[in-house]
């Protein structure tokens, strides 16, 4: 890679409010004469939450919430980058939105809040949707060199990073964590769909 080796920190991790810290990860450069085009792709794991995914505590760390998820996403370590008819790029790989079980836990007096579930698995979806966002910008990215690539990187996790949190606060707001029926179906609604049409890039006015 020109300019010599490159850090890029790309293990996303997200607690309910979405307060993300960024972890360093290499990036090893592969040199192709050319290469095919295929897109990022983004999995969830799991796909839908349950309550035996949370750890049940006594009490919570903060102690407004009954409930929250740290879920993290992350690239393939090293990121393996091409260089294509003299441009560095992103080749084809998975990004992945998982649980981090010690940090995903639950009030052991709430009893099963099936509603509340329903809450925290749209903080996921919106994870999981701030994820695909950044696989589709980060498909269409190149730069001259390595190091200008890895750049590019890093200002668009911090970019869809930011937006996420913007979401999942605003969505916290308008639910009132839940508590507001008619605001968490339409918001269940608004990401279902998001979910299903990738051209969708607003939710409540703010971007994906």
């Amino acid at each position: 890679m020109a300019g010599g080796d490159a850090k890029l920190g790309r293990a996303v991790r997200a607690r309910r409010a979405l307060r993300l810290s960024l972890c360093a990860a290499p990036i090893a450069a592969v040199l192709a004469a050319e290469a095919a085009r295929w897109p990022i792709t983004v999995r969830a794991d799991p796909p839908r939450l349950e309550w035996s995914m949370f750890r049940r505590v006594d009490a919570m760390p903060d102690p407004s919430e009954d409930a929250h998820i740290a879920a993290e996403i992350s690239f393939p370590q090293p990121l393996r980058v091409e260089r294509v008819d003299g441009r560095y790029r992103l080749p084809p790989f998975t990004i992945t939105v998982a649980l981090e079980p010690g940090r995903t836990m639950v009030r052991r007096s709430l009893g099963r809040a099936d509603d509340l579930l329903r809450h925290e698995q749209g903080h996921f979806d919106i994870v999981l949707l701030a994820a695909r966002a950044l696989a589709r910008e980060l498909e269409s990215t190149s730069a001259s060199s390595g190091s200008e690539l890895t750049s590019l990187v890093e200002s668009r996790v911090a970019k869809h990073t930011e937006r996420a949190e913007r979401l999942s606060e605003e969505y916290d707001r308008q639910t009132d964590r839940s508590r507001d029926p008619a605001a968490q179906r339409w918001w269940n609604e608004r990401i279902a769909a998001a979910l299903r049409d990738s051209t969708i890039t607003r939710i409540a006015g703010l971007a994906l």
